[in-house]
């Protein structure tokens, strides 16, 4: 055989390798959108969730290279027992390829480990423990999108001096409400004030007063509601009832971060209200044309987790579309590649721990007198830029990046 034969003979052989290893496994694409479709998360993530999975896929005109895009939905019940047997079946049997939402950090954390062990990606967007890029980091198999608890807390730390030394948690009773607590409370002590109590609530609480009480009863200066989704909104609610706020106490419900949450528990609970959150409408053209196209579907503004679910599976099918592959890190290799500019952020970047970094919001919650639209609700106060709210890789733990 001639030179010129044998590397032909070579470059055929390493372009032949090339197409088997960047494909796209089982001949389309399946992503699974796995999330509370029936609790106290469902409003804020759920089938809104579901619904801008669909949307992302859309513009895709639902192919990718000539293979169909599919969007499953699941119910996880909030148990990571449930959560897993979803998992293992999608994985096992459906051939999903990816997974995302997974709002409840538990759930998020049981699923992830079946992911890894099965080489799946997780795109996870409503789950918001900062340990996804820290201990329990997998930056081949996942990515974090659109928020975490260190981030939240970083947030409200710069409200420290204007609200008050004295704080008191409400906390959720597992791993999200603690690791919030946790990072809100670092951030307070950091800022110069001081925790002088925290009550732990069951996920599900209907009735707060007795919690709430003991809030009032502190004398703490600011009441942090460390929860989400309904009991976000049935906190506040308490707190309002038993007058917490007309005692001069403040309230930073920091679950209650989104349009459709803040109607629901209503501008006359909520107003003043502080927050942090990672999405407004009114920051770019692609966000207030999302918002418009969401409403005209689902009849609500979306939730910021739906708009980060949203980008994180656009995303996702921008890098399997550039690499002709489902593999999850080839897949992830690409979108670290590519800068993240769509509905959720117009200047994203996805670190080599998974973690995606974007500007974050401090937000008041509008007094009803100020509000001048169905959804003009809030009124950012702070922005944050992505390199000072989310915790360094140095600082985070990730097994991949410590000695």
């Amino acid at each position: 055989m001639s030179i010129r034969n044998l590397l032909g003979a070579v470059a055929a052989t390493a372009m032949l390798a090339t197409s088997a290893q960047a494909e796209i496994a089982n001949g389309r694409v399946r992503i699974g959108v796995l999330t509370d479709l029936s609790g106290g998360y469902e409003q804020n993530s759920g089938n809104g969730s579901v619904e801008a999975a669909k949307m992302a896929a859309e513009e895709f005109g639902g192919k990718i290279n000539g293979m169909p895009i599919e969007i499953l939905a699941g119910d996880h019940q909030n148990k990571p027992d449930v959560g897993v047997s979803v998992a293992n079946r999608w994985f096992d049997v459906d051939k999903v390829d990816a997974v995302t939402d997974l709002v409840n950090s538990a759930v998020g954390f049981a699923v992830l480990d079946v992911a890894k062990a099965k080489n799946k990606t997780v795109l996870l967007t409503s789950a918001g423990s900062a340990d996804f890029t820290g201990k329990a980091c997998a930056p081949d198999n996942s990515v974090h999108w659109i928020y975490d608890t260190y981030q939240m807390g970083k947030g409200i730390g710069l409200a420290v001096p204007t609200l008050g030394k004295k704080w008191f948690f409400i906390s959720a009773d597992y791993a999200f409400g603690a690791a919030l607590e946790g990072a809100v409370g670092a951030a307070v002590k950091a800022a110069g004030g001081e925790v002088v109590g925290s009550v732990k609530a069951p996920l599900g609480t209907t009735d707060f007063s007795s919690f709430v009480l003991q809030a009032q009863a502190s004398k703490a200066d600011v009441i942090a509601m460390n929860n989400g989704g309904d009991d976000a909104i049935n906190s506040v609610k308490a707190a309002k009832e038993f007058g917490l706020m007309a005692g001069g106490q403040k309230i930073v419900a920091l679950g209650l971060d989104s349009l459709p949450a803040i109607k629901s528990a209503s501008l006359d609970v909520a107003q003043d209200g502080l927050y942090v959150t990672t999405w407004t409408p009114d920051m770019s053209a692609d966000a207030q044309a999302f918002m418009k196209k969401f409403i005209e579907r689902r009849k609500t503004a979306p939730a910021t987790f739906h708009v980060g679910t949203y980008s994180a599976v656009l995303n996702y099918l921008k890098a399997v579309q550039a690499t002709n592959s489902t593999d999850p890190k080839v897949v992830l290799a690409q979108m670290r590649k590519t800068p993240v500019k769509d509905a959720f952020t117009q200047a994203g970047t996805l670190r080599e721990d998974g973690r995606m970094v974007h500007d974050v919001y401090l937000v008041r919650i509008k007094k009803p007198s100020e509000s001048k639209s169905e959804w003009d609700l809030q009124e950012v106060i702070a922005t944050i830029p992505g390199k000072d709210a989310f915790r360094p890789i140095s600082e985070g733990g990730c097994p991949a990046f410590t000695k």
